[in-house]
């Protein structure tokens, strides 16, 4: 009996010490870090890979950005190599991260189709009209920017009233119209302000922008069993 019972507590520690051994040997660590904190957190290796934690991180920690200087073509380049760098991230299956990879990438994808259309605006005004929504103040700056004339003076004079509101120097701003309406050329300068000034941040007002609060990090914290705060800065 006594060796059965002893036999009994062996089998027993083994099992104990198997079930440890296995629950350390999936959990991986993996450093990251936020705008002030520097983290270690401990993840499920069953659950996710480095890989997918790294592209997720880099989803929402990468701002994406694309310059628009150049021609049509370098900017439709870029933005094709940002948009299959985002659609190549392996993220883990949480649906908040694919939910949020879905709307960078929708973010991308219409934010091009619009530096497109601007980069066309001087031959072809008349895309500006149907990249944007009727009834919207960016429809008002397509169809001035395409009808010319009287009508983009108008909207010129009208973009630049709307900026003295909140600018600290509203006076410097209408001696600059001044002297643009004073020129010969000033149809021209009028059409490049107009496009920059009042359609397109009008029309980049109507795409779905990432709000990035902070909920991101908030998520993806809870992705790991465990995280450890290594070291912050003063806020």
């Amino acid at each position: 009996m006594e060796v059965m019972r002893l036999r009994q507590i062996s089998i027993g520690s083994f099992m104990v010490v198997s079930l440890l051994s296995s629950a350390f040997a999936q959990t991986k660590a993996w450093g990251f870090n936020d705008e002030l904190c520097t983290y270690k957190g401990y993840y499920d290796s069953k659950k996710y890979t480095e890989v997918q934690l790294a592209d997720t991180y880099n989803l929402f920690r990468t701002s994406h950005y694309v310059h628009d200087e150049g021609t049509l073509e370098e900017l439709t380049i870029r933005y094709d190599s940002v948009i299959r760098s985002v659609e190549s991230l392996q993220i883990v299956q949480a649906s908040y991260f694919q939910r949020l990879k879905k709307d960078v990438l929708r973010y991308l994808l219409e934010t091009a189709d619009l530096k497109k259309v601007q980069k066309k605006a001087k031959e072809k005004p008349e895309l500006l009209i149907a990249a944007v929504k009727e009834g919207t103040r960016a429809r008002e700056y397509a169809e001035a920017l395409h009808q010319g004339g009287d009508r983009l003076l108008e909207a010129y004079e009208q973009v630049t009233r709307e900026q003295m509101k909140n600018n600290s120097t509203p006076a410097y701003l209408w001696h600059n119209y001044e002297n643009t309406m004073k020129r010969a050329d000033r149809l021209d300068r009028a059409f490049d302000y107009v496009l920059v000034y009042g359609w397109w941040n009008s029309a980049n007002h109507l795409v779905p922008h990432i709000n990035y609060d902070g909920t991101q990090m908030e998520q993806f914290q809870k992705l790991f069993v465990k995280v450890d705060t290594l070291d912050c800065d003063e806020p």
